[in-house]
């Protein structure tokens, strides 16, 4: 995903009561995923993700012995900046873990008393918010999230099937699935994990698989879901890349789809997302997964470009082969 921040401050003078959250009064930036209500003082995290929380508050007078604010949030335990100067500024920083959104932060003053901001300065109190990180900072790295996605539910799905999983180096692997792996140190999975037919143990890199085919009598589930896109989209290469094989083909184009050097998929347009296309007949048969960012080559009998293709009955499955050159 992209990177996601807000920066709020406070311009005009004024006080803050005991308890009260700090009114920024401009926002000098701001994401879609950040949002901020000036009216309230209360900033609301739409994604998930670790947040760091930098902010400062220039004060002039009080009756509290101490100046104290704090970092409130929804859930967990506040964040506390204090300085034992009740004039000149107190500052602050944390970190905000946020797994379920939307999940709401507020600055307030935790003093015993009402505080005065500076009139001696222009801007009396700022607030930054800068997701740190994050499993996504690229449109191919977003990619590689949802095969991710969808292969965790077809490992539910397929269970007991054979699956056929072609990779950007050999031909192709075959096995029953066996989970997703990620290691103590990551944020998600990187091996998609098969056990073959002699008992063995495959771990392949996810990042590095072209196309998935579960087996014979497989029917897609119309209850798998996809990862919305980062939004705004990141730019650079990949984003080109996948967005215009997602703009280019359709629902419904029947396509031959060049995965490397000897691997080709054929069938049609089934499902067409961000990163994952899958080709099946109009019932779902036999699905074939293709990673959008390891396609070489598509190859169609009409120009997807001039006209939108709707859906179509389809008479044969998709395949996926192995070509001997």
């Amino acid at each position: 995903m992209s990177k996601i921040a807000l920066q709020i401050e406070l311009q005009s003078t004024g006080t803050v009561t005991a308890g009260s959250n700090v009114l920024f009064d401009t926002i000098v930036h701001s994401d879609a995923d950040i949002g901020y209500d000036s009216s309230t003082g209360v900033i609301t995290f739409n994604q998930t993700g670790s947040y760091v929380i930098t902010w400062w508050v220039a004060t002039q007078s009080s009756t509290s012995p101490e100046t104290v604010f704090a970092l409130s949030p929804s859930l967990g335990n506040t964040l506390v900046g204090n300085s034992p100067l009740k004039t000149g500024t107190v500052s602050g920083t944390g970190i905000i873990d946020v797994a379920v959104p939307p999940f709401t932060l507020s600055l307030i003053n935790s003093s015993l008393t009402t505080f005065y901001y500076s009139a001696q300065v222009p801007l009396k109190a700022t607030l930054i918010a800068v997701r740190n990180g994050g499993t996504v900072d690229t449109m191919g790295c977003f990619a590689v999230a949802q095969l991710t996605h969808i292969l965790s539910q077809m490992i539910t799905a397929y269970s007991t099937t054979t699956w056929s999983v072609f990779s950007t180096s050999l031909a192709s692997y075959s096995g029953t699935p066996l989970d997703l792996y990620t290691s103590p140190q990551a944020t998600g999975p990187g091996l998609l994990r098969l056990v073959d037919a002699n008992g063995n143990y495959e771990a392949l890199s996810i990042a590095h698989i072209t196309a998935i085919y579960p087996g014979a009598g497989t029917v897609y589930d119309p209850a798998f879901t996809f990862l919305p896109p980062p939004v705004p989209l990141p730019p650079g290469c990949d984003t080109n890349q996948i967005t215009a094989i997602q703009s280019y083909l359709p629902l419904g184009t029947s396509v031959n789809i060049r995965l490397g050097p000897s691997v080709s998929a054929s069938g049609d347009i089934y499902r067409n997302e961000y990163g994952v296309l899958v080709l099946s007949d109009t019932d779902g048969n036999t699905p074939i997964v293709i990673a959008t960012p390891q396609i070489l080559r598509i190859f169609t009998d009409t120009d997807p470009a001039l006209s939108l293709v709707a859906p179509k009955s389809i008479g044969t499955k998709p395949s996926i082969t192995v070509i001997k050159e």
